[in-house]
Parts: structure tokens; C-alpha cells; sequence
């Protein structure tokens, strides 16, 4: 697990935060007012998703379109043929808590 300092003021101010990880680059963002930590390039040709679009809770690569649902990382749409790496994280007071341990969400249910 990790505490990642001051980041609910950092998320409310920025759209995207990058966060470079041992696992590899990372992005945080708000998702109606929730933290969603994903991996930062797409699985399908590794566009960056620091500059994908959220539509109707899905996540949408701007080099390919393939989406992804945010939730959980499950690829729906497009040329992906891999699910995205999504991080349990939430807020505790001013802080982002990530639960690195846990690894990504299972994108295989439902």
C-alpha cells in the first residue's frame, strides 16, 4: 500500500496526475469525484491515456479508440485485445491510498 500525499487538492486542480511507479507509469485521475489509478499507456499500440476521454464511464484512448471501462479496466471497444491495469486506490482525508499489493482489479467479471 501507498499513501501518496496532498493528492485529493492535486486531483481537484488537475485533470490527470502521472505517477511513475516499479510497475511501470501510472495515472491518477477523478472520476466523479472518486480517485481512479490506471496504468498510463494503452494496451493495444501504448498511446497515452494521460490524453483519453471519458464518456458515459468508459475511458477512451484517442490514437485507436479502444475503451475501457474505468471501473475496472475491462477493454469493451476497439483494436484492444488486453484488458487496462486498474489499482484499487481511494482518499483518506488530504491523501490517495493505493493498494499496490492487491494489484490490478480482476477485469473479468461481469
Amino acid at each position: 500500500m501507498a499513501r501518496l500525499n496532498g493528492f485529493r487538492e492535486r486531483l481537484s486542480e488537475e485533470r490527470v496526475v502521472p505517477v511513475e511507479t516499479d510497475r511501470g507509469p501510472y495515472v491518477v485521475r477523478l472520476v466523479e469525484g472518486a480517485p481512479v489509478v490506471h496504468y498510463a499507456l494503452c494496451p493495444h499500440r501504448g498511446g497515452p491515456l494521460e490524453d483519453a476521454y471519458e464518456i458515459e464511464r468508459l475511458l477512451v484512448c484517442a490514437w485507436h479508440r479502444s475503451a475501457f471501462r474505468i471501473a475496472d479496466g475491462r477493454a469493451v471497444y476497439g483494436p484492444a485485445c488486453a484488458d487496462l491495469p486498474v489499482v484499487p486506490a481511494r482518499f483518506d482525508g488530504p491523501d490517495l491510498v493505493v493498494d499496490w499489493t492487491e494489484g490490478p482489479a480482476d477485469a473479468t467479471g461481469g
